[in-house]
């Protein structure tokens, strides 16, 4: 296999919000991004066809404004019947004319095998301890007034209000773990973030307010909240990869609890990098 490099996909805008949930046969949509088309293919594959999360819910409202990485391997040669599938990401034989057409393809083809993004601030809060899917759960008693002030309720790790960028949908294809993608495009992300600081404030000074009617936490008037992005990363974990996180650098919040989406127990995970020029 040829060397991997990620390939940078700056945010797509709403045009995406149209995307098929599963890549289509017919003409593609020129408002929408192949690349965005490629990253959808590997997170369907594995959260929906593989970890069975919701397809309604793969695409969100953040991903317009998220910066994406994919990584695409070549492949030599016509796909073998075990060879990940880039429709559905299963081992399956083909489904339809056209994924037969499409494992018959010459030598060359750029099969996406792995993706991550980094959503910018501001977010919405973080879930409540002990909730499923955004329902109940509850914060303790102490961080109870500082939540419903419009922060985050603060942390031994986080002060409930330093803005700071999420990573998120970090996901690989089956047959390509264990190649050190993950690594490669959290570092990749992080080393990106680093260098574009002001463009990562910047983003979330101008998008905070046309966020406010999708529960995105804001400031009552009057009071103080940093604007600019210092180097603060948040991750919210799989508790079964915790171990991946810690291995780059992520150390857990067990101020933020547990929470369960999609039937998988979540923790928050936190990690500060080096602004360049700071």
């Amino acid at each position: 296999m040829s060397t991997l490099f990620p390939t940078l996909l700056p945010p797509p805008g709403p045009s995406i919000l149209a995307h098929p949930l599963r890549p289509s046969t017919s003409a593609p949509d020129p408002a929408i991004p192949p690349l965005f088309t490629k990253a959808l293919s590997v997170r369907v594959a594995v959260f929906v066809d593989e970890q069975h999360c919701s397809l309604a819910n793969e695409i969100d409202a953040d991903d317009p404004r998220s910066w994406h990485w994919i990584v695409c391997a070549s492949v030599s040669g016509p796909k073998s019947s075990s060879a990940p599938n880039i429709f559905n990401g299963t081992s399956s034989q083909p489904q339809n004319a056209a994924q037969a057409s499409e494992q018959r393809r010459p030598s060359g083809i750029k099969l996406p095998v792995a993706t991550i993004r980094l959503v910018p601030p501001p977010h919405a809060p973080h879930p409540k301890p002990g909730s499923v899917d955004g329902v109940g759960g509850a914060w303790p008693a102490a961080g109870g007034e500082e939540h419903r002030s419009g922060y985050d309720v603060p942390t031994a790790m986080h002060d409930g209000r330093e803005p700071y960028i999420k990573l998120g949908r970090l996901a690989t294809l089956e047959g390509y773990r264990g190649l050190g993608l993950g690594k490669l495009l959290v570092r990749t992300t992080l080393e990106w973030a680093a260098r574009n600081a002001d463009a990562l404030s910047k983003v979330g000074e101008a998008e905070g307010g046309a966020l406010e009617g999708e529960g995105v936490a804001r400031e009552r008037e009057g009071a103080v909240r940093e604007e600019s992005w210092k180097g603060l990363v948040l991750v919210h974990a799989q508790e079964g990869v915790q171990g991946f996180w810690k291995g780059v650098g992520f150390e857990h919040d067990e101020g933020l609890g547990e929470w369960v989406e999609e039937g998988i127990v979540h923790v928050g995970m936190w990690r500060r990098v080096s602004l360049e020029g700071v």
